[in-house]
């Protein structure tokens, strides 16, 4: 009976994780497409296929929806930015090796980088803090890779790490927006990584 318990548990635990899923990956779309102050709670559930009683059992508001594809997002990026500076034998590598798997990804997902770029200056927007702090933990991982460039004289010493990380990060969410129609991914990838080359060598 505790078995039979148990099993029925995971099973009800594990298709809330799917619908909230599914909420997420529609609340991705549809402000990707639109933006978040165009987007609606109505738009999202149709396109999730759940009704808005499901969805506010998951997210108390369309807000919370956006930072929860903030955190799947940049939270998942943050992990992999750690795991390469983990692995990198020196910082140009693991600074290389960072914007080759972010320009991937935002190529991979326009809809994201849309998102990011269109509601990261946008005036009024709620999850304003939640927003700068899981960027900024990917511009902190990328400014103490440059800053121990610069100390080990693999990077150019005249360089600001801070301004250098903010600048590398917009110029690959800038770029994905515009170029993926244009470039064949390889390219695009190449073409970043030749330019941070220039930049901070």
């Amino acid at each position: 009976m505790a078995i039979a318990s148990a099993a029925r548990a995971a099973g009800k635990q594990k298709k809330s994780e799917r619908t909230r899923q599914l909420l997420l990956d529609a609340a991705l779309r549809i402000i990707g497409r639109k933006g978040y102050t165009s987007a609606t709670v109505d738009e999202i559930v149709k396109e999730a296929g759940v009704s808005k009683g499901v969805a506010y059992y998951h997210f108390k508001s369309k807000a919370e929806m956006a930072t929860g594809v903030l955190d799947a997002g940049l939270g998942n990026m943050a992990a992999e930015f750690k795991r390469i500076v983990e692995e990198a034998s020196d910082a140009p590598g693991a600074l290389m090796a960072m914007l080759e798997f972010f320009a991937a990804e935002l190529y991979d997902n326009r809809e994201f980088a849309h998102f990011l770029m269109t509601e990261l200056w946008r005036d009024g927007r709620v999850w304003s803090e939640a927003m700068r702090d899981r960027l900024q933990e990917l511009i902190d991982i990328i400014t103490a890779q440059i800053a121990r460039g610069v100390e080990e004289g693999s990077l150019r010493s005249t360089l600001d790490p801070q301004f250098s990380a903010v600048s590398v990060v917009g110029m690959v969410v800038t770029d994905a927006m515009y170029y993926t129609d244009l470039l064949a991914k390889q390219s695009f990838i190449d073409h970043i990584r030749a330019f941070a080359h220039h930049a901070l060598s």
